[in-house]
C-alpha cells in the first residue's frame, strides 16, 4: 500500500507515519509538509493509493490540495485528518473530493480500518460529526416537507432515500444490507438507481448531493 501523509507539524507527521508502518506491513509512506507539496508528490508518484490530508496548512490548505489531486487522479482516495469539526469544513472537504473525514483523536488501528474501508468504496465520517449530520437530517417538520419535495424532484423512492441516508453517513453496502435487512445485491441495485437519478458517478458524490440538496 502506498500512502501520502500531508501534515505541516513534523512531530505529528512522524508519529502518524510510525503508527501506520507498525500496523500496515510493507506500507510505503510518503510525506508532505503542506498542500502544494502533496500535489507535487502525487505528480511524482501517481501510484499512491491514499492521501491522509490535514486541512490547515501553510502555502496551500488541504481542501484546495484535495481538489487539485482529484484532477490529477480522480480515483485516488483522500482522507481528511484534521483537528477541525466545523460543518462548513466537513461539507467543503467532501465537495473537494474527500472520501473520509477523520479527527486527529482517532486511534491508529481505527485509522487503518478507515483506510481499508475507503479503499473498498465506502465513505467515512467521524462518529461525532456523523451524529451531528444525522440530527440535521432529523430536523423539524418543515424541513421534512422540503426533503420530501426535493426527493420527489429526483424521483427517489422511499427505500432509495433510506439507503441514501445510510450512504451519507459513510456506511458500506454490507452495513446497509445488515441494518435494513436486505441482500447486498438489492442494495447494489438501489445504489445504481440512486446514482443514475442524481446524475453522479459514485457514492461519495451521491452523499454530497444528498447533503447539499437536503434529500435525506
Amino acid at each position: 500500500m502506498k500512502i501520502l501523509l500531508a501534515e505541516d507539524y513534523e512531530h505529528t507527521r512522524k508519529t502518524t507515519v510510525y503508527g501506520l508502518k507498525r500496523l500496515i506491513k510493507n506500507a510505503e509512506i510518503f510525506e508532505a509538509e503542506n498542500g502544494l507539496a502533496a500535489v507535487n508528490a502525487i505528480k511524482s508518484h501517481l501510484d499512491i493509493e491514499v492521501v491522509l490530508m490535514d486541512i490547515s496548512m501553510p502555502v496551500m490548505n488541504g481542501i484546495d490540495a484535495a481538489k487539485q489531486i482529484k484532477e490529477l487522479k480522480s480515483d485516488l482516495k483522500i482522507i481528511m485528518l484534521t483537528s477541525f469539526s466545523e460543518e462548513k469544513l466537513v461539507f467543503s472537504s467532501f465537495q473537494s473530493g474527500a472520501n473520509a473525514y477523520c479527527l486527529k483523536t482517532i486511534k491508529a488501528q481505527e485509522l487503518v480500518n478507515v483506510i481499508n474501508s475507503v479503499l473498498n468504496g465506502a465513505i467515512w465520517i467521524d462518529p461525532s460529526i456523523a451524529q451531528y449530520i444525522l440530527q440535521i437530517f432529523r430536523s423539524d417538520d418543515l424541513n421534512s416537507a422540503v426533503k420530501e419535495k426535493n426527493a420527489n424532484n429526483f424521483d427517489l423512492t422511499a427505500r432509495e432515500r433510506d439507503i441514501l441516508k445510510h450512504i451519507s453517513l459513510g456506511k458500506s453496502n454490507k452495513e446497509i444490507a445488515e441494518e435494513l435487512f436486505l441482500s447486498i445485491h438489492t442494495v447494489k441495485n438501489h445504489l445504481k438507481s440512486i446514482l443514475q437519478k442524481l446524475s453522479v458517478q459514485d457514492r461519495t458524490q451521491a452523499a454530497i448531493m444528498a447533503i447539499k440538496e437536503n434529500l435525506v
